[in-house]
């Protein structure tokens, strides 16, 4: 038994001693040019080898999420080992050594995508976003090594950001305010990118009211830091609020935004103030309540021409009959607006003066109509006559054959009933004319 051991000794060991030379792969006995599989199966270094060959935006999402990791934590054990505290470079600003410095948050641009406006509580709630900035001198790397000039941050958790706060206008926090930060991304420099999508509501100024339908309310937002008020600092950039095309809808307003501006508070904590002016662009709603105004305004202008008493006295109580109804249709419209409302409509202020105006018609009609009626046995001053034969020639609508049916004459009892009727025609015309001018005017300062 022991002599055939000893034959199969030799045999065994020259099959095992293969198996025992590749087990020791990464020793220095391998061949000039092997790779060791410790160096194979490091994820970090096949991903710059793969980012010195190709250009990053080829990189598989696999690769990308490998070259993310592994920069971040490369990253993240500098800053640990410089603060001596774990998770560093998520907990502490940028700022955080001997020497406190500000942070410089700059706003780039504000999109407004979404609107809800309540008319009868004043309130608008808004929906979009906004492009900010800053700066952290940690995220920087050689790209030599990295082959990378930008990295997108997969996780808000993984860097620091500023935490913001949406406050409304009189600086109380809302509990419908929500902003959350998206697409961080940090360039090789250090410069950190984001875009911050917002729900922001507040109340808005109805002093504009009085121009309704085309009233203008001023909708005002402020955004402040939550934490290290003392540190961030706000920047923003010179241009105004736009509105995104794909999602933005006017719903019968018309919006503009100003440009925000950043300021520090009194206490010293940086603010961010934008403001959007809605303005009402309704034109059926428009056409709705100036229509009866405007027929109401040229019926009363022209019941001159008619001639008789009897006739102008009709007319304008129709008129005013219109005018009512006018006034109630319209009061209906918008009565939901009115108890919110601080200011009366520039519309009712020109409904009160037609009324206003067509009363002080009638009574003069009526005034003048009875006053003609009168019998009289004398006849009218001459210098009157005169006058009223003037008047009457030149304003044919007040020398017409309606007037002598206002007042029967008795063949048998001489009277001059006639000419006073032809003088108080031409009196009335008078009266109806600077009344009619009047009207004009106030009607030219009311609009």
């Amino acid at each position: 038994m022991r002599p055939r051991l000893a034959l199969l000794l030799p045999v065994l060991l020259a099959h095992l001693t293969p198996f025992h030379a590749q087990s020791n792969f990464g020793n220095a006995g391998l061949p000039p040019g092997t790779v060791p599989i410790a160096s194979l199966l490091d994820p970090c270094l096949e991903v710059q080898n793969v980012t010195g060959k190709y250009h990053i935006e080829t990189l598989n999402h696999h690769q990308y999420i490998t070259l993310e990791h592994c920069l971040y934590y490369h990253l993240a054990r500098e800053v640990q080992t410089q603060a001596g505290t774990g998770n560093a470079i998520a907990l502490l600003p940028p700022s955080n050594g001997q020497k406190q410095e500000e942070i410089n948050v700059r706003f780039h641009k504000v999109t407004l995508q979404h609107y809800y406006l309540n008319e009868f509580m004043k309130d608008i709630t808004v929906n979009g976003f906004f492009e900010l900035s800053w700066n952290d001198p940690r995220l920087t790397w050689k790209q030599e090594r990295w082959n990378v000039k930008s990295l997108k941050i997969q996780s808000i958790n993984h860097i620091w950001i500023p935490v913001l706060t949406a406050q409304a206008y009189d600086t109380a926090l809302r509990n419908g305010d929500s902003l959350e930060m998206r697409k961080i991304e940090t360039t090789k420099d250090g410069n950190v990118s984001a875009y911050v999508n917002f729900a922001m509501q507040t109340y808005c100024d109805d002093s504009d009211f009085a121009n309704f339908p085309s009233d203008l309310y001023q909708c005002c937002f402020s955004i402040q830091p939550h934490v290290l008020q003392e540190l961030i600092r706000f920047q923003a950039d010179s241009v105004p609020v736009f509105t995104d095309p794909k999602y933005f809808r006017d719903y019968g307003w018309r919006m503009s935004g100003t440009t925000p501006s950043a300021s520090t508070g009194d206490d010293g904590t940086a603010v961010l103030n934008f403001c959007i002016n809605m303005q009402r662009q309704s034109a059926t709603l428009k056409i709705e309540l100036t229509l009866p105004t405007t027929v109401c305004a040229v019926l009363l202008l022209l019941t001159p021409l008619l001639g008789s008493f009897r006739m102008q006295l009709a007319a304008k109580l129709f008129i005013l009959l219109l005018q009512f109804l006018a006034l109630q249709l319209f009061a209906n419209r918008i009565a939901a607006h009115l108890g919110a409302a601080s200011a009366t409509p520039r519309i009712f202020r020109v409904y009160e003066f037609s009324v206003t105006v067509n009363t002080i018609s009638i009574a003069t009609t009526m005034a003048l109509w009875m006053c003609a009626k009168t019998r009289r046995t004398l006849p009218p001053w001459n210098w009157l006559s005169k006058v009223a034969a003037i008047i009457n020639k030149f304003l044919c609508a007040f020398n017409t054959i309606d007037l002598e049916q206002d007042v029967r004459v008795d063949q048998n009892d001489k009277n001059y009933q006639t000419e006073w009727l032809s003088a108080f025609a031409a009196v009335h015309g008078v009266l109806m004319f600077f009344l009619s001018f009047i009207f004009l005017i106030g009607l030219g300062t009311l609009i």
